[in-house]
């Protein structure tokens, strides 16, 4: 399996928000080498079929194998410090259902889950024209973070869908009358963000293109899911 190399010259930067809540980081230039894992993607990567994984994920995805953990385990401790890392899966993901297809919980942000030791990061293995990553707020309850007390938000998240028909009819991409956006980072190629996976977000489509399983020319991410000994 290749050996993927945390690059020695990645940038880090904390995006600043008013919001405590609100901590998300963007590492540029992630790898020392990430053509190894377009070509991964592009020779020997399996893609399923929808829904595959288990998630509401609106496309393909594949996990990668222990390779790409052990850098992305370089690249936590590059962000959070020395700490205790359990990674739960990586995901080489390409969205691909068109917006007619999604289900009420694709139309909105969500959570990935709701414990403050859970964390996520997505890696772009493509560019700024595939939009991006937003973290939102849920206005009714002004909440941009859930925590296990709030899955009945989940609950009401969904039943506004249906009675907001216009508003969400297909990828959310900006304000709504009930999700303010309250940061977007943009996708960037080999372009980490680091999350807590209980923060309200959503991938930013703005193109047709990027829901396509052509890894060469769709939406080509690796989403990833750990948790941290460490307080959130």
């Amino acid at each position: 399996m290749p050996e993927y190399i945390l690059n020695p010259a990645a940038t880090v930067e904390q995006v600043v928000h008013p919001d405590p809540n609100i901590r998300v980081y963007v590492v540029d230039n992630f790898l020392a080498n990430p053509e190894l894992l377009v070509d991964y993607a592009e020779s020997k990567a399996y893609f399923g079929k929808v829904g595959d994984d288990r998630t509401v994920y609106p496309g393909i995805r594949d996990r990668l194998p222990g390779s790409y953990e052990n850098v992305l385990t370089a690249g936590i401790e590059l962000v959070y410090g020395q700490c205790m890392t359990t990674i739960h899966r990586c995901m080489l993901s390409l969205t691909t259902l068109e917006p007619q297809q999604l289900s009420p919980a694709q139309r909105i942000p969500h959570t990935d889950a709701f414990g403050d030791d859970q964390f996520a990061s997505v890696h772009y293995l493509c560019g700024p024209p595939h939009g991006g990553t937003a973290i939102y707020r849920y206005l009714p309850r002004d909440l941009v973070r859930l925590s296990s007390d709030d899955r009945e938000v989940v609950r009401e998240m969904l039943q506004q869908v249906s009675e907001h028909p216009d508003e969400h009819r297909g990828y959310i991409a900006g304000d709504t009358g009930l999700y303010r956006q309250e940061v977007l980072i943009e996708a960037r190629f080999n372009r980490m963000v680091f999350y807590p996976s209980n923060l309200l977000h959503c991938a930013v489509l703005n193109t047709e293109a990027s829901l396509s399983d052509n890894v060469g020319t769709g939406r080509l991410t690796v989403a990833s899911f750990f948790q941290l000994g460490i307080p959130a």
